[in-house]
């Protein structure tokens, strides 16, 4: 009877074992956004998280592969935390709002600091272009898909539309000139670029952002 009561992990134990794992990947993701806020993601390095953290490299290493893993987890948390639905009750109204807060996101956030730095690693990486494109992209996919079927059901977006490629029509120039022309992005861009688009994604004859 003793040996199996020494045997059975205690439940206080295991659960305060489980709160110290999370208040350490706490510090460390905090501490990622840190340095990453100051120093950019060329400045990132785990011995940099391990120091801001106040936890060793080996700590960090258990859980992330490298600067990249350290990266991509805190934009996972960041997609969590931060969405691009707007709920308004005119569909081109809701497109203006999605590229103009996507475009803020990437212009002024630490989430647009990361997705420019892994561009290159999630090309060459499976591993980590997988659980990009499936947590990241996704989610972004989803909210165009949300945001397209509620004009269909109001009649303001075409039936026959295919939600993944309104999400290329939507965010395809963003990234375009956020990580190849370089083109500024004022606060004139989301209009411009759904007045362009949105003869193309309305029914016939019905072309008006209202």
């Amino acid at each position: 009877m003793t040996d199996s009561i020494a045997e059975d992990p205690s439940p206080t134990t295991a659960s305060g074992h489980d709160k110290r794992r999370a208040r350490t990947e706490r510090s460390v993701l905090d501490a990622t956004r840190a340095v990453l806020g100051e120093a950019g993601f060329a400045g990132l390095t785990v011995e940099g998280v391990a120091a801001r953290a106040g936890v060793a490299k080996t700590t960090i290493y258990r859980r992330h592969r490298s600067k990249t893993d350290l990266a991509l987890a805190l934009l996972l948390e960041m997609v969590g935390e931060v969405s691009t639905r707007p709920y308004t009750k005119d569909t081109a109204a809701e497109l203006v709002a999605l590229v103009d807060k996507t475009v803020e996101l990437m212009q002024t956030t630490v989430m647009g600091l990361i997705m420019k730095g892994l561009v290159s690693e999630v090309a060459a990486d499976p591993q980590l272009a997988e659980v990009y494109r499936g947590q990241v992209v996704t989610r972004r996919q989803a909210d165009v898909t949300e945001l397209v079927e509620r004009g269909k059901a109001r009649g303001e977006l075409r039936e026959d539309l295919d939600p993944e490629t309104v999400t290329d029509l939507l965010l395809g120039p963003i990234y375009y000139r956020f990580f190849l022309s370089g083109s500024p992005m004022d606060g004139t861009f989301g209009r411009r670029l759904i007045a362009a688009l949105l003869p193309s994604l309305a029914p016939a004859g019905q072309t008006s952002n209202g």
